[in-house]
């Protein structure tokens, strides 16, 4: 048998009777026994997911990725024990709060398309124009977000950025209109929220 590992979750919490928990003085890991690791199929990842949130609508979590596996209770015993000091650390970082994703697209030069076929000083010029217009939205984000915004991740750069953003739970749709507010009187920035979501991206000092 396998042990599917899904939260680290501080050590009083208690979870849904399907699942299972090993405890530590200041947290605990759930777990599920499975009698083998599940194939990255996309109902299988979405299932993944929906037990993750389950297990946040109780409390902090930190989540595992997907398809972390563990032989059995002693190894999982020995991985807890030597990170159980900073995940308790990042629970204490995340309780209260949700993740949200911001999904930011620049018009006006940051498309990859509107660089092909371009050679030297002027290709230059573009990259250097959409750098700084890339850079100046996400400032404009964490200016939006102010005192908001506990933590941030750059997830992903491309036509599409995408920025997750750690704020406090209760003021999750207060975020996201002040973003949308903010994306409709800026000029060039095309801008939607998913979430809130568990803190998936936060599970880590920042880097």
């Amino acid at each position: 048998m396998t042990l599917v590992l899904y939260a680290v979750i501080p050590a009083e919490v208690t979870q849904p009777d399907d699942l299972g928990v090993l405890r530590r003085p200041h947290v605990a890991v759930v777990h599920r026994e499975e009698p083998a690791p599940a194939a990255a199929a996309p109902e299988a990842v979405l299932a993944f997911g929906q037990t993750i949130e389950r297990i946040a609508e109780r409390g902090p979590a930190l989540p595992i990725r997907f398809g972390t596996t563990v032989s059995g209770l002693d190894e999982l015993h020995r991985i807890a024990e030597e990170h159980e000091g900073s995940w308790a650390t990042r629970l204490l970082v995340v309780a209260g709060h949700c993740e949200l994703i911001v999904h930011v697209r620049v018009h006006g030069g940051t498309e990859r398309a509107t660089h092909r076929g371009l050679r030297g000083r002027e290709y230059l010029r573009r990259r250097a124009m959409a750098t700084h217009a890339r850079s100046a939205a996400h400032d404009g984000i964490r200016e939006v977000l102010g005192a908001r915004l506990r933590e941030h991740r750059v997830l992903g750069i491309g036509d599409v950025d995408r920025l997750a953003a750690l704020v406090p739970s209760a003021a999750a749709d207060e975020v996201r209109a002040d973003l949308e507010r903010w994306a409709a009187e800026t000029p060039d920035i095309e801008l939607s929220v998913t979430g809130p979501w568990p803190a998936f991206s936060f599970c880590e000092e920042p880097a």
